[in-house]
């Protein structure tokens, strides 16, 4: 009897300790090895309630981040176009070139902390003196809201990862404790088995097989990924 590798799913091991705690209360010479297995199997709730939270508010976050590089995006594509109006569609004037030395395309194609770096700029620029004043405050008044939405967005991912990771830690401890409680009772079934006249088969009945598992599928995540909602 081998210890699950800790790749495996979360929903795996609940479900090898299921059984093993099933099988040994079916045994009166067994009973008594059952608690061990119960207090783990008490707490898997819990762990995996966190790693799913955890999950949730990460993909909650990425959505926002999402939305909020399309409207940063969206606000520097309105400042382009006013920009262009302001020159009278001259894009060699300094007042367009100042922002613009690029295609729009360019500009709009990063990601959001960068957008939110571009963006900020931008704003810093539009109090040089190429731009009148009621330009300047239109333009900025449109482009600063979002530039602090964007901010907070990139905060809350970035809080939304640490405590994914911390999901991760604690589903991790509790499949070592997992595994450690499994290898214990194989140990004390084994020798069990050895006081009375048994062999190492009788000790395996009491695991539940790799063929009989019903979650078997549920491979955990790949390395860099995290894709599946039970996994750990």
């Amino acid at each position: 009897m081998r210890a699950i590798p800790p790749s495996r799913s979360i929903l795996v091991f609940w479900e090898d300790l299921t059984f093993l705690e099933a099988a040994l209360l079916a045994d009166e010479e067994t009973r008594e090895l059952a608690p061990p297995v119960t207090s783990v199997v008490d707490v898997f709730m819990p762990a995996l309630q966190r790693d799913l939270d955890t999950r949730r508010s990460r993909i909650q976050s990425s959505a926002r981040a999402s939305v909020g590089d399309a409207l940063i995006d969206q606000g520097i594509r309105g400042l382009f176009s006013a920009t262009l109006h302001l020159v009278g569609q001259n894009r060699k004037q300094a007042a367009f070139t100042t922002l613009f030395s690029t295609h729009i395309g360019e500009v709009v194609r990063h990601a959001l902390g960068r957008q939110v770096e571009i963006a900020r700029d931008l704003v810093a620029k539009l109090s040089l003196s190429h731009y009148p004043e009621e330009f300047r405050v239109v333009q900025t008044a449109a482009l600063q809201p979002l530039v602090a939405r964007g901010a907070a967005v990139l905060e809350e991912r970035r809080q939304a990862e640490l405590a994914r990771t911390a999901g991760r830690i604690d589903v991790q401890a509790w499949k070592e404790e997992a595994n450690a409680v499994r290898l214990s009772i194989y140990a004390s079934l084994l020798a069990l088995a050895a006081q009375t006249g048994r062999g190492k088969p009788w000790a395996e009945v009491f695991f539940q097989q790799k063929s009989t598992r019903a979650t078997d599928n549920t491979d955990d995540e790949p390395a860099g990924g995290d894709e599946n909602p039970a996994d750990a």
